[in-house]
């Protein structure tokens, strides 16, 4: 798997750049409000992984990871351009599958799919307190256009990487860049939301979006 499939695996759960992520116990709150303005019934979550055990204040994830697993099926795919300074602009695919209760596998072209469990996805996308900034903006995709939730991550290596959370599309952001020393370093856009068995397409999934099969084996050639 290259740099840019292994950076869509990570971002597929919800984002933890190379500077990232700290997690905390599960919300055991009767109710759990979360970044984007909604509020809903708390369950038991998914057995805790290994890798969850992590230090350090953190600021919350914009979805619970009840809203991930509730909006992610089996095939779920998201299409993004993937552009480098100096390299050829590439298509990625990032494709969900094998959903159960307890997590996923994802497949990002080249290489074996990579399980991850809800918990682990959303808290994936938990940054540093004190290096994360947070506001709102809306932005017009490819694939559609997006009220977002965007966290602006500063690490300790200078790199500045900026996250789009779309509000409607709890799971990977919709656009995200990253800037070493103010320079754009790589960008990465939607261009197509798939939902996967048993849900509508949104996004350019409604615009005539291109053949699942053919995009994947594109993502398949590039790797």
């Amino acid at each position: 798997m290259n740099d840019t499939a292994a950076h869509l695996v990570v971002l597929a759960g919800l984002m933890a750049a190379a500077a990232t992520g700290c997690g905390g116990a599960p919300v055991k709150e009767a109710k759990q409000p979360t970044e984007i303005g909604t509020t809903q019934e708390a369950v038991a979550p998914p057995p805790p992984e290994p890798e969850l055990v992590k230090k350090g204040p953190v600021y919350p994830a914009p979805y619970s990871w009840e809203q991930i697993r509730a909006a992610t099926k089996s095939g779920r795919t998201y299409r993004y351009r993937v552009e480098m300074p100096g390299k050829p602009t590439r298509e990625r695919l990032l494709t969900f599958v094998k959903v159960d209760d307890d997590g996923c596998e994802i497949f990002a072209g080249g290489g074996d799919p990579k399980r991850k469990g809800w918990v682990s996805l959303q808290k994936d996308a938990e940054f540093p307190k004190d290096r994360v900034k947070t506001y709102e903006e809306s932005v017009k995709l490819p694939g559609g256009k997006f009220d977002c939730v965007v966290y602006e991550v500063r690490g300790k290596d200078g790199e500045v990487s900026t996250y789009y959370f779309a509000k409607t599309l709890p799971g990977a952001p919709v656009l995200f860049w990253s800037e070493v020393d103010g320079k754009r370093v790589r960008t990465t856009t939607l261009l197509q939301h798939m939902q996967g068995k048993g849900g509508a397409d949104k996004g350019g999934a409604d615009k005539g979006g291109a053949d699942k099969g053919g995009a994947r084996r594109k993502a398949d050639d590039d790797s």
